[in-house]
């Protein structure tokens, strides 16, 4: 009998950190020789660039929520990766698989997957789901967003990111919830993929619950993911993807972004590009509701160094035209 391959799911809100973690886990040599599966909102990924170069393999899953428009995908890419890996001549060498999951996605229906399915049952026994949320805006993204709640529900184990920018009253109140919507989940802290507590990374790539304690997490938490208004999944979240093959002002741009980030209307859930300046460095622009920041990006800190900047805006209710206009006062146009 083959021994069961470990799988890790990473989950959380956007911009709750998981392309940091995921980083810190391929660094750690427990992560051996990890295959690497990212999911994105919307049709144009960035989250593959920005996964360091340490992951023998990767696949990128973008233009849908992993949890739903393309779990099938999901099913197919893991099917595939176990029939490579197989092989007698010329095997695709893997010793565990990473998933990062899309912001909006709900670990339910993905493991639900890896479940029914025989031959993933077989393979993934015991799935370790990790769940990022950050701190100091846990309790604000639960009323707000339906997905937090089950992204945490389904946690083995739940990080609380972001940490240093939380004061000690948003981390006791972050810690306290967290701990009631995940019962049973280990708890640590994190900062810039750095666990707190002293816990190691190779506490993540462990094995997770089994198959029936997840199944009776997937039943509790079962619902309809069809994409219409059943209350599961914000509605009226749009990606906007912006580009530009001329290099950009690093004042400017810093004006615009910061004007984008403080507004309330078009609300701005999630900022992040690799973006070309006029100096010649390349910036690495992060933002997550109101808070945004940027730094350079060495020559070998990524997988890849796009050609052209991108930037990707996710937010409620945006107003494409509007935000083309700003991108081309930047020095975009």
């Amino acid at each position: 009998m083959k021994s069961p391959i470990p799988l890790t799911l990473l989950v959380g809100f956007l911009g709750s950190g998981k392309t940091t973690l995921l980083n810190q886990l391929l660094r750690s040599p427990e992560s051996g020789r990890a295959m690497v599966i990212v999911n994105e909102f919307g049709d144009v990924g960035l989250d593959g660039a920005l996964v360091k170069k340490s992951s023998d393999g990767l696949v990128e899953l973008p233009g849908g929520c992993l949890c739903c428009t393309i779990e099938g995908d999901l099913l197919r890419t893991l099917t595939s990766l176990l029939q490579k890996r197989g092989r007698r001549i010329w095997p695709l060498r893997f010793d565990r698989i990473l998933i990062e999951a899309s912001g909006l996605a709900s670990p339910g229906p993905i493991l639900r997957t890896l479940m029914v399915e025989e031959n993933l049952s077989a393979a993934f026994p015991a799935p370790r789901v990790v769940t990022l949320a950050a701190t100091g805006l846990v309790s604000e993204q639960i009323q707000q967003h339906p997905e937090v709640a089950e992204q945490l529900a389904h946690a083995d184990t739940v990080v609380l990111s972001h940490w240093d920018r939380a004061d000690p009253d948003q981390r006791s109140a972050s810690w306290e919830l967290a701990a009631k919507c995940a019962p049973g989940a280990q708890l640590v802290s994190a900062t810039k993929g750095v666990l707190g507590g002293g816990l190691g990374l190779e506490e993540l790539l462990r094995p997770g619950s089994d198959l029936k304690t997840i199944r009776s997490r997937v039943e509790v938490h079962t619902h309809d993911h069809t994409g219409s208004s059943d209350g599961h999944h914000t509605q009226g979240v749009t990606a906007l993807c912006l580009t530009s093959k001329e290099p950009l002002d690093r004042a400017v741009l810093d004006i615009w972004l910061h004007f984008l980030a403080s507004r309330r209307e078009p609300r701005l859930l999630r900022i992040k590009g690799l973006v070309r300046l006029t100096d010649g460095d390349c910036l690495l622009v992060q933002g997550v509701g109101e808070w945004y920041g940027s730094e350079k990006v060495p020559s070998d800190g990524l997988a890849q160094i796009p050609a052209h900047s991108q930037l990707v805006l996710i937010g409620l209710g945006l107003d494409e035209a509007e935000l083309r206009r700003g991108w081309a006062k930047a020095g975009a146009g």
